[in-house]
């Protein structure tokens, strides 16, 4: 058992929410990607940080370029240091504790992979063909490099079932664990319980389901309602949520027509607040996937995605900076636009705060004693 150091002062999440800025609230919700693999003054991290006043980083080891450019993750004492100095920063003049993401699912998908002994990650395929006791194993060797690193927050697990083998996104990237919906809750629950044994977050991707479709939402727009089969998609959401094992479902850039016919779930009341929140009775944080994603991008600006996603009830906005041209402006522009959606009333100050009380209570679990 690990004990991680509190880095919450002992007010309740959320106590303080009445006296707060909606520039405050508004930061909180950003999970930002930038450049810098060092907190260093007047650049991008302390100007996400002290400026915007964000609620979270996510972090890279590379850039989203073909030559693999390093962008945030060098090796773990760098690491340690830079997570270390982001706190400090965050301490004297951010949101602090900040949640410091990053996505380390296994296989393809690792983002920190310099990382003394997590070059070499099993894909979740691989790993879902063997008993989930591996798969904790895995899931509790990141987390133990994540807590030692000041990483605190794993995007993942990967929920969505392989249903189309050709699936260029989940599939042939060996991110889904089974076809199999029974299989794919299984090594997902020890995957969680294997983060959390050293205090590590979890994000549930990628909600109702990504499985089945026949595109790939970062390349453009995907429409699953002719392949899904939301009986077994929305199977390991509904099991996970109902044993209280989800820190935060992340949502998908797909259509389902039977969900709502003309919006992609993440910018869909129906899906966000209808069919996750009062459907299947969750309560805690939501998190969009890439706002710069091409899904999104074919028809929203990034201005009006943050503000359709935030009246959709979501409740963080994922600004990665890994895709298309690099933006040092995104999180200024997105924390602008929700500021002008709520002084015009096209977004309530009680949604701003729906959402600050969600992301301080996740905040809050980082002050949690680990479990076993």
């Amino acid at each position: 058992m690990i004990r991680l150091a509190c880095l919450l002062c002992a007010l309740p999440a959320g106590a303080a929410l009445g006296q707060e800025t909606l520039y405050r609230q508004a930061g909180r919700m950003l999970l930002v990607g930038t450049r810098g693999d060092a907190v260093r003054p007047g650049e991008d991290l302390e100007r996400l940080v002290c400026g915007i006043k964000v609620g979270g980083i996510l972090l890279f080891d590379t850039e989203g370029d073909h030559a693999r450019t390093p962008r945030n993750i060098r090796s773990k004492q760098q690491l340690k240091r830079l997570t270390a100095d982001l706190q400090s920063l965050a301490r004297r003049c951010g949101d602090w504790p900040l949640l410091i993401a990053a996505d380390v699912e296994g296989g393809s998908v690792n983002r920190m992979a310099p990382v003394e002994g997590l070059a070499e990650l099993e894909s979740a395929a691989s790993l879902g063909k063997k008993n989930p006791t591996e798969t904790f194993r895995q899931a509790e060797l990141i987390g133990e490099a994540m807590a030692e690193t000041g990483v605190n927050w794993d995007l993942a697990p990967v929920v969505d079932v392989s249903l189309n083998p050709r699936n260029p996104v989940i599939s042939m990237q060996s991110r889904s664990f089974s076809q199999d919906h029974g299989a794919v809750a299984k090594h997902a629950e020890a995957f969680i319980r294997g983060l959390r044994k050293n205090g590590v977050l979890n994000c549930l991707k990628h909600f109702p389901g990504h499985g089945s479709s026949v595109q790939d939402s970062h390349r453009g727009a995907v429409d699953v309602s002719k392949t899904a089969d939301l009986l077994l998609e929305l199977w390991p959401f509904k099991e996970l949520l109902r044993h209280g094992l989800a820190d935060c479902v992340m949502t998908a850039h797909v259509v389902h027509s039977d969900i709502d016919p003309a919006r992609m779930a993440t910018v869909s009341p129906a899906a966000v607040s209808g069919f996750l929140r009062q459907s299947l009775g969750y309560d805690g944080l939501v998190l969009s996937d890439d706002l710069q994603m091409a899904a999104l991008r074919e028809k929203y600006t990034l201005e009006e995605s943050a503000v359709a996603a935030v009246r959709a009830g979501v409740d963080m906005l994922t600004l990665a900076n890994s895709v298309g041209d690099y933006d040092t402006a995104a999180a200024m522009r997105v924390h602008r636009a929700l500021l002008d959606a709520v002084r015009e009333g096209r977004v309530r100050p009680s949604r701003v705060k729906e959402a600050s009380r969600r992301i301080l209570a996740l905040k809050a679990k980082l002050r949690e004693e680990a479990v076993p």
